[in-house]
């Protein structure tokens, strides 16, 4: 019912199109919304892991949820863990023109684990993290001409509620998105996220980093399509864990995108994932 009303609102919004010039940066704010015919394209901080360096505009919001995402874990050939998530969504509101509040939300998550081969799985179920960040845009954030570049800063604190479903600890990063457009349909993006990560197990806090790189590439006004590398370094054990991403992208309408994807492993340890999602701007 949540999502069939979002849509109703977004299918409604008003269908002018935006100002094909640079905005200038006007005293818009939470409280005073930038007018329909300004609004930047739609750009939403999925599916992939590179984010958008691009914030909300002014006094609106966007949803955007995986769905549904299959989450298998290996180690050699015995599934470790298998996790289905459903409605992990981001509500992202524009504060001022260069920067956003978010507020990521685990809802419910289903977890099997296996101890030996041969052995019934372990099954828990419940309510995941939830996460604060902000996000601000420091270079090209009007910007859709070929030959320019967009960056931004996000930070972001996780709160264990989740439970047995989450971390278990509070956790901490940063992550610094770029993206450069070299024509209206192709943009390479790039993102480093720097972060301290909570082992459940250990009881202990550790480094995380995690580069990635995408391109993205439209055919056509309603369908693009992505690939993803991305790579994950625990600074504990020296290891680097990679995996592609790669799907495609529909877009509805102007405040409406679909996405589905599949996460690959290319390492031994990296997940294997399969994922589909929603975005809605009003």
């Amino acid at each position: 019912m949540f999502l069939t009303s979002l849509l109703a609102l977004a299918l409604h919004s008003p269908t002018a199109t935006p100002d094909t010039l640079k905005r200038p940066e006007q005293p818009y704010s939470w409280r005073k919304p930038a007018p329909a015919r300004l609004l930047r394209p739609l750009s939403a901080d999925r599916p992939g892991v590179t984010e958008s360096p691009i914030t909300v505009d002014p006094g609106h919001w966007q949803f955007e949820t995986d769905a549904l995402r299959l989450i298998n874990s290996k180690t050699g050939s015995l599934p470790r863990t298998r996790a289905l998530r459903l409605n992990a969504f981001a509500l992202r509101t524009g504060l001022t023109d260069r920067t956003e509040v978010q507020v990521f939300v685990d809802p419910f998550v289903v977890e099997k684990q296996w101890a030996d081969a041969g052995e019934p799985a372990a099954t828990s179920r419940g309510f995941g993290d939830v996460a604060l960040r902000i996000k601000h845009n420091f270079l090209g954030n009007d910007s859709c001409s070929a030959g320019r570049w967009a960056a931004a800063v996000i930070g972001y604190t996780r709160i264990p509620a989740g439970g047995r479903q989450g971390s278990g600890g509070f956790e901490y990063g940063v992550l610094l998105p770029v993206t450069f457009t070299f024509t209206q349909d192709a943009h390479l993006s790039a993102q480093w996220e720097t972060s301290l990560s909570y082992d459940r197990d250990a009881e202990e806090h550790f480094l995380d980093l995690a580069p990635s790189l995408t391109f993205d590439y439209g055919f056509t006004p309603w369908l693009a399509a992505f690939v993803e590398g991305t790579s994950r370094h625990d600074v504990r054990t020296n290891r680097w864990e990679s995996a592609l991403n790669l799907g495609p992208v529909f877009h509805v309408s102007r405040n409406i995108q679909l996405d589905f994807g599949r996460h690959m492993a290319l390492t031994s340890g990296a997940d294997r994932e399969y994922f589909a999602g929603l975005v809605i701007r009003r």
